[in-house]
């Protein structure tokens, strides 16, 4: 299946669901782009407009706060002045050298939590995802 169809089903799917979409597309100003694909895709007009009209929504949706509404890939985007790299989490977790599965949330006051079984902190973890 090609990537329009996909996105074509996907937010076929997502109409069909009777979550309110449709109300969400209006609030998010995008009713007519929506209107625009759905006429489209009644005519049998499956070209670049259709596309066009399709990244409009997503973005539309993205704007508030939904995300893409045509996809169901999420990407990765850097917010604008952040400089860019990639998001990370954070946690402590067991500082032995065969780890057990213990992982404490980081919070902004945190100072690491001891490990019951040897008594010393807990390590410092950085995820990338």
């Amino acid at each position: 299946m090609d990537g329009l169809a996909e996105r074509i089903g996907h937010l076929c799917t997502l109409l069909g669901a009777d979550d309110g979409l449709s109300a969400y597309v209006e609030q998010a100003g995008a009713g007519e782009t929506l209107a625009a694909v759905v006429d489209a895709l009644g005519r049998g007009e499956y070209g670049a407009a259709l596309e066009r009209d399709l990244d409009a929504l997503d973005e539309a949706m993205a704007r508030f706060g939904l995300g893409a509404v045509t996809t169901s890939e999420r990407v990765y985007r850097p917010a604008p002045g952040t400089g860019g790299g990639h998001p990370v989490v954070q946690a402590w977790a067991c500082p032995l050298v065969r780890r057990c599965s213990r992982v404490e949330p980081v919070t902004r006051d945190s100072a690491p939590p001891a490990c019951a079984a040897v008594g010393t902190a807990m390590a410092l973890v950085r995820v990338p995802t």
